[in-house]
């Protein structure tokens, strides 16, 4: 047994070590450039990046853009997927074949997709409505979401689709016999027995959401998109390019406590989702 977990930590140390390199230290480097008041200036500055950051409105509007897209994505996709993995759940002993045409658009270089899209919305018909008032932010958004949708949804087919097949058949029938019967059957036995499986697409799902910024700026070929898909990786690369290291630190360290509560958040929901099985 020892030598087997010797084994394993010696396996995982590469990762680890990479890990460790190029994501641990250079995040708290960003938290030593948040306190700062430049890179030429390196004087101690306190808390006034934090309160300029919290305070610009380009700030708090790719924040809360962001936030929606990622919340509103997030669901939306895991309602879809949940959908269709129930529906393609009898195909489990075909699903080998078909699993690939799921992976496909997850799997495919963004740039050889984006041109499809592009000319799909590229019409008269969409852009009037998007100069509706009162509608044209949700249509100049609305492609971010579908590119979104059609690209990460496939894999958490083949996900969610695994961890249904795992439960015995056996289970249902009993509960059958106790009364339960519809989605109350699916509510008290199938979202419980998969809800780890529920937890990690809902985390996989979150992190596919904020690497939109790839489709989002080979979409609007601009680091300066529509209001409504202005996101917060817009905002720090614009800061990047300015050479505006601080600014750029102290948004990251803010986003990332956000991202923490946001997962957080998702991980007690999974908890009590767990605590309901019938």
């Amino acid at each position: 047994m020892k030598r087997f977990r010797l084994k394993i930590a010696l396996l995982s140390l590469p990762a680890a070590v990479g890990f460790l390199i190029f994501y641990i230290v250079p995040f708290f480097r960003s938290i030593g450039y948040s306190f700062i008041e430049s890179v030429a200036n390196k004087d101690f500055a306190g808390l006034s990046n934090y309160k300029s950051v919290l305070r610009n409105e380009f700030f708090r509007l790719a924040l809360k853009n962001t936030l929606i897209f990622s919340i509103v994505g997030v669901f939306a996709i895991m309602l879809l997927a949940l959908g269709l993995s129930v529906a393609l759940v009898k195909l489990s002993k075909r699903f080998s074949f078909i699993k690939s045409f799921f992976v496909m658009p997850y799997v495919l270089p963004s740039a050889s997709i984006i041109f499809f899209w592009q000319t799909f919305f590229d019409t008269g018909a969409y852009a009037a409505l998007s100069e509706i008032n009162g509608l044209g932010g949700f249509f100049d958004v609305l492609p971010l979401y579908v590119v979104y949708l059609w690209k990460n949804v496939g894999i958490n087919i083949i996900l969610i689709t695994s961890a249904l097949t795992k439960i015995a058949p056996e289970i249902y029938e009993a509960a059958a016999l106790d009364g339960a019967h519809g989605l109350k059957l699916h509510a008290k036995i199938t979202l419980p027995l998969i809800s780890p499986s529920l937890f990690f697409v809902g985390v996989l799902s979150f992190v596919n959401s904020l690497k939109i910024f790839k489709e989002s700026y080979l979409f609007y070929a601009s680091n300066y998109p529509p209001d409504a898909a202005y996101m917060i990786q817009n905002y720090m690369n614009n800061h990047f390019y300015k050479l505006n290291y601080q600014t750029l630190s102290t948004a990251v360290v803010i986003f990332t406590l956000v991202m923490a509560a946001v997962i957080f958040a998702w991980y007690k929901l999974e908890n009590k989702l767990s605590e309901g099985t019938y």
